[in-house]
């Protein structure tokens, strides 16, 4: 079937064809333009370091931003990728340059931890100025009409595996790239030797990420679960909820008593697993000292 009004143009140039995610980058950079977090991090987030270059702390954030959505497996490939639409990617987030991958690399092994704070404080800032989208939170209901909003709180190990070395006198002592990030660890059932542990925070019905904390090795158990449960706290002030209407679901790596004492002190409910049966009882203790809240066990 051949219109006369058809006409057909080759070209014997090659031209790479755009990736998948770029709509979603488009999407992502009208989003952060229009509720203000580029320039909340421009000002608020203050990072400076020798021979810092030409670049600001929200480019390298914005990089992230994007590779995390690319699904990309490395950053090499998603750079390959990006390149050539990189006039495209800076019109979008209203950029001029965008870091190289060597500049990155520099960035995020200078990355101290009070500039990785800021950031959190600005994103959770963003989180609880927002607006539910339905009238009330969504949560769940009891048979008495008790509205509950249920925030998981899961720590998890990821083992990594290392190259064999050889350790000879005349060697010098082997230099390892995963040293600064993990350490000696609880590895479970899979292969490794070195672990690093993270604390998510998620909002179990609207699937919104309220935080994550990560450690090397084992990481701090207690003090990781006392901020993600400070963050839940903030969440239901926010959204004008009671603390104790707020569930907090714990897995079994959480089920020592001092842990579970720990949650219980901040007047919200609980959702875990525990071998001590006698937190039953202190839970509904009136005469207990600790707050009056919701806890449900099983072994």
């Amino acid at each position: 079937m051949v219109h006369a009004h058809v006409t057909f143009q080759v070209d014997p140039g090659s031209a790479p064809s755009p990736p998948v995610w770029l709509e979603e980058v488009a999407v992502l950079a009208h989003i952060l333009t229009q509720v203000g977090i580029i320039s909340a991090i421009e000002e608020h987030v203050q990072f400076a370091r020798a021979r810092f270059g030409t670049y600001d702390t929200v480019d390298f954030v914005l990089v992230l931003f994007c590779y995390a959505l690319s699904g990309e497996r490395t950053l090499a490939s998603f750079y390959e990728r990006l390149v050539p639409f990189q006039q495209i990617y800076l019109r979008l987030f209203r950029r001029q340059r965008l870091p190289s991958r060597s500049a990155l690399s520099r960035f995020l092994a200078a990355l101290d931890e009070p500039t990785v704070e800021a950031l959190r404080r600005e994103f959770q800032i963003d989180l609880l100025a927002r607006k539910p989208l339905l009238p009330a939170p969504a949560g769940m209901w009891d048979r008495q009409d008790q509205h509950w909003v249920v925030v998981d709180v899961d720590g998890t190990r990821q083992p990594a595996r290392q190259r064999a070395l050889p350790t000879l006198e005349t060697l010098p002592e082997p230099h390892r790239r995963l040293r600064q990030v993990c350490e000696k660890g609880y590895t479970g059932r899979k292969r490794g030797e070195v672990v690093r542990t993270r604390t998510v925070v998620l909002q179990a019905h609207t699937q919104q990420w309220l935080g994550t904390f990560g450690a090397a090795g084992n990481g701090e158990l207690r003090a990781h679960l006392l901020r993600a449960c400070q963050v839940a706290v903030n969440y239901a002030l926010s959204q004008h909820l009671h603390p104790s209407q707020i569930l907090i679901r714990l897995d079994g790596g959480y089920g020592d008593t001092l842990v579970i004492n720990d949650v219980l002190a901040l007047g919200v409910g609980l959702i875990g697993r525990s071998r001590d049966y006698a937190l039953l009882g202190r839970a509904s203790d009136p005469g207990s000292a600790l707050p009056s809240c919701d806890l449900l066990c099983s072994s």
